[in-house]
């Protein structure tokens, strides 16, 4: 029988880590679209951030157009871009990610993405990182909306879409590494589960809000009993 129990899964530091190829990919992407420009993240927080936000940022810091073409243009070179530098073995599923994922399914619990990162690359991440994509069906990606807290109700949206229910948020839960996923999961009254995999700790995570931190997702019994409840 279906749980009533929703998941939402963020990428980078939390299902796996690509040491950098992300951000690598991008900023070649930039140069060979528009030349080198000296383009740089240097003083931009990057964890938890959108890719489209990312994108106009760095369009406007650099006074070129942001528009839908050269939106376009870009993702198609990072993608192509992402995709030559995610060799085998430069992205690494973080310990416990992937089990926990199918668990929580065996168990009946929806499972998706609610992430920065754009779809495509999403997808080019989890399969460089030997994780099954089939455990992400449906999610909210970072040109889905302005901020992070506007791709909850997409994220929930879809969920809905895809299973032919809806789920109230307090059987949501969003597992991310930093305070902008569990800014976006309390935003909504959504549990959230931060996870020190990424930059912060586990006192950070919970001192802005996580109702669970934890070290990794290896402990894979006692967090789905935490999730289903």
């Amino acid at each position: 029988m279906p749980s009533r129990h929703l998941v939402l899964f963020d990428i980078d530091g939390t299902l796996l880590r690509s040491d950098g190829a992300g951000v690598a990919a991008m900023l070649r992407a930039f140069t060979m679209l528009h030349g080198d420009r000296g383009f740089s993240f240097e003083g931009t927080e990057i964890a938890g951030a959108l890719d489209a936000v990312l994108f106009a940022r760095m369009m406007a810091k650099h006074g070129l157009p942001a528009n839908d073409a050269t939106h376009t243009q870009f993702l198609e070179t990072y993608r192509s871009e992402l995709l030559r530098a995610l060799t085998p073995g430069r992205a690494r599923a973080m310990p416990g990610a992937d089990q926990l994922a199918l668990t929580l399914r065996t168990k009946g619990a929806a499972t998706g993405l609610l992430t920065g990162n754009y779809e495509p690359t999403a997808f080019i991440k989890i399969r460089a990182a030997g994780i099954d994509t089939s455990h992400f069906p449906f999610g909210a990606f970072g040109s889905d909306g302005p901020t992070r807290r506007d791709l909850t109700p997409v994220a929930l949206a879809r969920a809905a879409a895809h299973h032919g229910r809806s789920f109230a948020p307090e059987l949501v839960t969003i597992i991310g590494d930093t305070p902008a996923d569990i800014d976006c999961a309390k935003a909504h009254g959504c549990r959230a589960l931060g996870v020190a995999t990424g930059p912060y700790s586990t006192e950070q995570l919970r001192s802005c809000g996580a109702d669970l931190a934890v070290e990794d997702l290896s402990a894979t019994e006692s967090i789905t009993r935490w999730i289903l409840g």
